[in-house]
């Protein structure tokens, strides 16, 4: 269990981290530190490394054959992906429109994880899955215009909130509902 904690407590922090971006909070450059867009950009690709790694202790963890725990490894590739070239774009400043465009298939792929056996009668997770394509979507839409950022920023302060949950769960040693 302690990788899910470190995979949703990481996925929890990199939506946080942009989403607040998002909504304007510490997003003025200063002169002194200069673009903050850019720190967000680093803390996306430390938020992708971190999950790439996950990804190898869960195939490790999963033995031979076809376990649930290969499966999420599958799953939490994509977001170590989506996360590493998010932070490569931010650091760069390239045009976020390619990332909108991997949003889409990430979220999609994500969505199938509702009926996963791991996530089976955890409401929790199921729903995040759900949530997790809504805010993909969201992505998409905002880097070609078509979502303002404040909406997609508290989408994604929530999905941080929502990463957070089960790891406080795991904390507590409670089952997670």
């Amino acid at each position: 269990m302690l990788s899910v904690a470190v995979i949703f407590f990481t996925f929890g922090l990199g939506a946080w981290v942009i989403g607040l971006y998002l909504l304007g909070v510490g997003a003025n450059p200063t002169e002194e530190a200069g673009d903050p867009g850019a720190t967000v950009g680093w803390v996306e690709l430390i938020v992708g490394l971190i999950l790439t790694t996950q990804v190898f202790v869960l195939v490790q963890q999963a033995g031979d054959g076809l376990s649930p725990l290969l499966i999420l490894a599958g799953l939490v590739l994509l977001f170590a992906l989506f996360f590493t070239a998010l932070g490569v774009s931010l650091i760069k400043g390239l045009d976020l429109r390619p990332i909108g465009n991997l949003a889409v298939p990430v979220g999609v792929l994500a969505a199938f994880y509702v009926s996963f056996d791991l996530f089976d009668g955890t409401f929790l997770f199921q729903s995040s899955t759900i949530w997790w394509l809504i805010v993909f979507l969201l992505v998409a839409g905002f880097t070609y215009g078509m979502v303002p950022a404040k909406l997609l920023g508290a989408a994604l302060v929530l999905t941080g909130i929502y990463g957070f949950l089960p790891v406080v769960y795991l904390a507590l040693n409670q089952p997670i509902p």
